[in-house]
């Protein structure tokens, strides 16, 4: 899944999908957990992954957990 920010500088990625598709075609990525980053956007359009910004959810205390897509406070669904 993928969500751009609202002020359109940071495009957030993740490697999970949706947990049904998850479990049927990626058990792997079920059992240690998946992962966000951080893709910068700069003024000219190029992208860059912050290697600052890496979230490893098979590392978390309940998980491993998936992570699906990012939301920002305030954000509604259209």
């Amino acid at each position: 899944m993928i969500q751009l920010s609202l002020d359109g500088k940071r495009l957030y990625v993740t490697n999970s999908l949706l947990s049904p598709w998850d479990r049927q075609f990626y058990p792997d990525l079920v059992a240690k957990g998946s992962q966000l980053v951080r893709v910068d956007v700069a003024e000219d359009g190029s992208l860059e992954i912050n290697k600052d910004f890496i979230v490893d959810y098979g590392a978390e205390p309940d998980g491993p957990v998936l992570a699906h897509e990012a939301r920002y406070p305030g954000e509604q669904d259209s």
